[in-house]
């Protein structure tokens, strides 16, 4: 029976496992940054806000247009020169002509521009606004940057816990395979009753079944980290589940996040605009200032044409005296818009702090849970190996052998779900403070690797 079961899992378990990759989770992580499609979105917004921000830095050039035109009348623009004659002391013998001003198809064409002097502040503060959404745009990346790393952590680490406790389930029903076939054979001899046998094979197919859950569970989650990584072929992670007994205080994580977090950043650039959004607003109540220049390009024959300069320079201002808009309730909301910021910026402060408090306090107990465990796993390792012995003798039963055989199953399934939790809560602790570069240093400096 043991031999059958294993042939079965083991099938199952190379066929999902065929033209697998091995990764370990630092490759696995550049891959995500590349390719993960909502990061690229991220990515985009910034260029979208670059660009932006480059369109605005062009506020303080001058527009410069070509115009033309081509108009034809009814017919051509004249001067009456009939009472002219009749004005004079001495009438002419001769009727004057009407003095032509235009062509009855008059065509014109200027170069134009217009450079602005003083506009009351509203150029600067349009490109303050520009630069604090790109500043917004950079922080909507890192944070999804931490949240995808989070994830990444929990889907790549899941994937080795389910591996992990598929082959702790796969130990429990070798041991109890082994127990079953003792039992088979002691009841052969008639030392055991036929009920303690069937209480074996009872604990083997009860083993046997978690064992097919647990290997269902591992596939499920090596498909959702094989998708994250947008691969074809199933993957393999390498790197091991793992604790660190050295960690520091929560008093540098807690400073680093109320410092660098990308909530209060993206708060930031929100408030850089607020404040942009009041100087715009009231710039409306000033007044603007422009130089202006003409350059005539073509004009026709006509006297018109003709009268008109080559060329003019000039100062235009604007002075605003009542608008439509409501300038006033503008800054008012401009202002409120201002305040709102700061009263989420201080929220924000405080949820921040609850959330690296909780996720150090959730560390630290994933930690000292799997240290616990350590005397409970050897203490119910020892008892398996006296209810066998026992057992053998005919001092203890099948059932007592399958209990102290599970427990055993179930302390070190405890001890890796704690681990993964305390990787899984590093994790999110270093995502909120901004330290996921220094996520393998727990690994590799002072790690303990959770086999």
């Amino acid at each position: 029976m043991k031999i059958v079961f294993y042939g079965v899992m083991t099938a199952i378990a190379l066929s999902c496992n065929v033209q697998a990759a091995a990764i370990d989770f630092s490759e696995a992580w550049y891959q995500v940054a590349q390719k993960n499609d909502a990061l690229q979105a991220k990515k985009e917004e910034v260029k979208h806000s670059e660009a932006l921000q480059d369109a605005a830095k062009s506020l303080y050039l001058p527009n410069v247009d070509i115009t033309g035109s081509y108009t034809h009348f009814d017919k051509p623009v004249e001067i009456d020169t009939s009472g002219v004659g009749a004005a004079l002391p001495i009438p002419l013998p001769i009727t004057l002509p009407n003095l032509p001003l235009t062509n009855q198809n008059f065509a014109h064409s200027s170069l134009n521009a217009v450079l602005p002097v003083y506009t009351g502040g509203r150029i600067t503060a349009a490109q303050d606004i520009r630069q604090a959404q790109v500043d917004e745009a950079q922080s909507n990346y890192n944070l999804a940057t931490r949240a995808t790393f989070t994830q990444l952590v929990q889907y790549y680490f899941g994937v080795v816990l389910a591996e992990q406790v598929y082959q702790v389930r796969l130990d429990a029903v070798d041991a109890l395979a082994d127990h079953l076939s003792h039992a088979i054979k002691l009841e052969q001899q008639g030392q055991i009753a036929k009920v303690e046998r069937l209480m074996a094979q009872v604990s083997l197919d009860k083993a046997q079944i978690e064992a097919q859950k647990s290997l269902r569970d591992y596939e499920i989650a090596k498909l959702a980290l094989t998708k994250m990584l947008k691969q074809q072929d199933s993957v393999l992670p390498t790197t091991p589940l793992f604790v660190n007994n050295s960690a520091t205080s929560v008093t540098p994580y807690l400073a680093k996040t109320l410092t660098d977090h990308p909530g209060i950043a993206i708060l930031n650039a929100k408030r850089e605009q607020a404040k942009g959004m009041v100087d715009m607003a009231s710039a409306k109540h000033l007044p603007e200032v422009m130089v202006y220049g003409n350059y005539n390009l073509y004009s026709d024959d006509s006297v018109t044409g003709e009268l008109l300069p080559e060329w003019m320079v000039g100062v235009g201002v604007r002075i605003p005296i009542i608008e439509r808009s409501g300038t006033s309730q503008e800054v008012v909301a401009a202002k409120s818009s201002v305040r709102q910021v700061n009263l989420l910026q201080m929220q924000m402060q405080q949820d921040l702090s609850i959330l690296v408090e909780k996720t150090y306090a959730e560390m630290s107990q994933a930690l000292e849970e799997y240290n616990s465990l350590a005397s409970s796993q050897a203490l119910s390792e020892e008892t398996v190996i006296l209810r066998q012995k026992a057992f053998s003798q005919g001092l203890s039963t099948s059932l007592e052998v399958a209990d102290a055989q599970l427990y055993v199953t179930s302390i070190r399934v405890q001890r890796l779900s704690a681990s993964y939790h305390y990787v899984k809560s590093l994790a999110q602790l270093l995502s909120v403070s901004g330290d996921i570069e220094r996520f393998m240093d727990y690994l590799q400096i002072n790690g303990i690797e959770v086999k």
